[in-house]
C-alpha cells in the first residue's frame, strides 16, 4: 500500500532515509573541509618560498648595490693613484702612451727621443745614455747637415752576406750558450761593428770551432744561422710580414710600409701618402693578401688600409675601431681580414663587400683591455687574440661564437701564432715566457701544453717555421731565440738588434724569417739544418 498522504505535505518520507541523506551531505562536507585545508596548506607553503624567494632576491640587489659602490670607489682610488703617479713621472716621459692620454694604455717597447710614440705602459723605457752605458735608441739625431751623429753610421740595406768561416772580427760570430750566459743578459749588447750579430748556441759540444751553432742531442742535427742582410728605416720598425709566395718581404714604419725582394733586399714599393698630414702615423700591422695583390695595414689612425700595391694605391679604408690598429692578419682564402685594437675589440671585416662582419669582444666573454695581437688558423675557422688582461681568447670565424678562454700567464699577452698544423696556438707575454696551448682535444684543451722560459725580459712576436719544426721568439731583451716546441729547449739565441726585438716573422717557402726593431732596422736572416758529424 501506498505511504500515507498529506492533505498539506504530499507524501511522507520515512525516517531511515533522512537520516542516510543526512550521512551522506555529512560525509561530502567533511571531504571538501579536508580539501580546503590541504589547499590552504599548499597555499600556505607557496607563499613561504615566493617570500623566502624575494628575501633572497632583496639580499641580491643589498650585494651588488655595496659591489657596485666598492667598484666605483676602487675605480676611483685607481684613477687618482695613476693621476698622481703620472703627475710625479718626469716630464720627458709622460707622453709614452702609444694611444695618446687615452685610457687602456700600452706600454712602452723602446725609449725614443720624440715622446709622442710608444708600444703597449708596463714596459720600462731603455735607459738614457751615461747608464750602465746605453746608447740612447729611438730616432736618430740630425746635425745642421742632416747626417747621422757620431756613432750611429749603420750598415747599408744590402749588407754583404756574414761568411760561416770566417774569423774576422766583423764576421757573424758563433758561440756555445753556457748556464753563466743567462746571468749577462742583463747586460747591453755591444755597438761595435765587431758584434753587430751575434748567435749563442745551446750546445756544449763546438766551444773548438766557433762557426756552428748545434741542436740539441734529442734532433741529432745542426742549426745553421747566419744573416743575410739588414734593410735601413727612417724610424722603428713596428712590423715584418712575408707574402704567401716567400718572396716579398713588408715592414711598416711611421708614416709609410715597405716591400723588399726577399731575394736581393732591394725596395720595390712604398706606401704612403702626402694628405696623411705631416705628424706621426705609424704602421704597427702589415699583412699580405694570399694572391699578394694587395697589403693590409693596421694604422695609429685607427683604421685598417687596403693597398693595391700593384697600381700604388689605396682601394678601401675600413673604418670601425676608435683606438689604435695594433695587429691584422689575412685568412688564407682571401675573403676575410681580423683587426685587433686598443678598443677592447677584435673586428672581423669582409674584403669582398667592404663591411664588418663580426666585432669580437663586444660581451661578457671578449677582452677587458686592448687587444694586442690576432691571429687567424691556417684552415681559416679559428681567430685568436692576445690582450692586456693576460688572456688568450678563442672564436668561430664563420660565426663569431666565442670558443675558449686560455689563462696562465701573469702578464699582458703580446703575441699569438697558431703552429701550421694547426693543432696549437703559441703566445708571447709580458711575463717573460711563451706557452703553448693544444687545439687538438675539446675543452681540456685550455690547459697549458708548455712553458718556454729563458728570456730576460718581455716576449714582444713568436713565429712558427713553415714546417712548424721551430719556434721563434723576438724580446725586448734584444735577442732571438729558437725552441723545439716538442721538447721545450732553447736551441739557439741571436743577437743582433740594438733595441726591442718587435716583430717576427718567418717565409711560409723558404728557410728565412725577419725581425723588426726599435733600432730602425729590419734584419733578414737566414737558417738550416745540417747533419751532425
Amino acid at each position: 500500500l501506498p505511504p500515507p498522504y498529506h492533505m498539506f505535505g504530499g507524501y511522507q518520507v520515512p525516517p531511515a532515509r533522512i537520516s542516510e541523506m543526512l550521512e551522506s551531505l555529512k560525509k561530502e562536507f567533511d571531504s571538501l573541509a579536508h580539501d580546503v585545508n590541504r589547499y590552504k596548506t599548499q597555499r600556505d607553503e607557496y607563499e613561504r618560498k615566493v617570500q623566502s624567494q624575494i628575501t633572497e632576491i632583496s639580499a641580491i640587489k643589498n650585494t651588488l648595490a655595496d659591489l657596485e659602490r666598492r667598484h666605483a670607489t676602487l675605480a676611483q682610488s685607481y684613477k687618482d693613484e695613476i693621476m698622481r703617479l703620472q703627475g710625479t713621472q718626469p716630464a720627458g716621459e709622460r707622453n709614452f702612451d702609444m694611444r695618446r692620454n687615452e685610457k687602456n694604455t700600452l706600454p712602452s717597447l723602446i725609449q725614443r727621443n720624440e715622446t709622442n710614440f710608444s708600444f703597449p705602459n708596463a714596459i720600462a723605457p731603455i735607459k738614457p745614455p751615461g747608464q750602465n752605458g746605453n746608447l740612447q735608441l729611438g730616432k736618430r739625431q740630425r746635425t745642421e747637415d742632416n747626417s747621422l751623429q757620431r756613432g750611429e753610421e749603420l750598415p747599408s740595406i744590402q749588407a754583404p752576406k756574414i761568411s760561416r768561416t770566417s774569423t774576422d772580427s766583423q764576421d757573424a760570430k758563433l758561440s756555445p750558450l753556457s748556464n753563466s750566459s743567462d746571468k749577462q743578459k742583463n747586460s747591453e749588447i755591444p755597438m761595435s761593428p765587431s758584434s753587430e750579430m751575434r748567435v749563442d748556441s745551446t750546445s756544449e759540444q763546438n766551444t773548438s770551432n766557433n762557426d756552428e751553432s748545434s741542436l740539441s742531442p734529442v734532433v741529432q742535427q745542426n742549426l745553421d744561422i747566419e744573416i743575410s742582410y739588414e734593410l735601413e728605416h727612417n724610424s722603428v720598425v713596428c712590423c715584418v710580414r712575408y707574402s704567401n709566395d716567400g718572396k716579398y718581404l713588408a715592414t711598416g714604419c711611421n708614416r709609410k710600409a715597405q716591400i723588399f725582394s726577399v731575394e736581393t733586399g732591394e725596395k720595390v714599393h712604398t706606401y704612403t701618402d702626402p694628405a696623411w698630414g705631416s705628424g706621426d702615423l705609424y704602421f704597427r700591422s702589415v699583412c699580405f693578401s694570399p694572391d699578394g695583390k694587395y697589403l693590409a695595414c693596421g694604422t695609429e689612425d685607427q683604421t685598417v688600409k687596403l693597398w693595391d700595391i700593384e697600381n700604388e694605391k689605396t682601394v678601401h679604408t675600413f673604418a670601425g675601431h676608435n683606438m689604435d690598429i695594433y695587429s691584422l692578419d689575412y685568412s688564407s682564402d682571401g675573403r676575410f681580414i681580423v683587426s685587433g685594437s686598443g678598443d677592447k675589440k677584435a673586428k672581423v671585416w669582409n674584403v669582398e663587400n667592404k663591411s664588418c662582419m663580426y666585432t669580437l669582444g663586444s660581451d661578457e666573454v671578449g677582452p677587458k683591455d686592448g687587444v694586442t695581437s690576432v691571429a687567424i688558423s691556417p684552415d681559416g675557422r679559428l681567430i685568436a687574440a692576445g690582450s692586456l688582461d693576460k688572456v688568450v681568447r678563442l672564436w668561430d670565424a664563420q660565426t663569431g661564437y666565442f670558443l675558449e678562454r686560455y689563462e696562465g700567464h701573469s702578464d699582458s699577452v703580446y703575441s699569438v701564432a697558431f703552429s701550421p698544423d694547426g693543432k696549437s696556438l703559441a703566445s708571447g707575454s709580458l711575463d717573460k715566457t711563451l706557452k703553448l696551448w693544444d687545439l687538438s682535444e675539446s675543452r681540456s684543451r685550455s690547459r697549458c701544453r708548455s712553458t718556454f722560459s729563458g728570456h730576460t725580459d718581455f716576449v714582444l712576436s713568436v713565429a712558427f717555421s713553415s714546417d712548424g719544426k721551430w719556434l721563434i721568439s723576438g724580446s725586448k731583451d734584444r735577442t732571438v731565440k729558437f725552441w723545439d716546441p716538442r721538447t721545450v729547449t732553447n736551441h739557439a739565441k741571436l743577437e743582433g738588434h740594438k733595441n726591442s726585438v718587435i716583430s717576427v716573422a718567418v717565409n711560409p717557402t723558404q728557410n728565412n724569417f725577419a725581425t723588426g726593431s726599435g733600432d730602425f732596422k729590419a734584419k733578414v736572416w737566414r737558417y738550416s739544418e745540417i747533419d751532425s758529424q
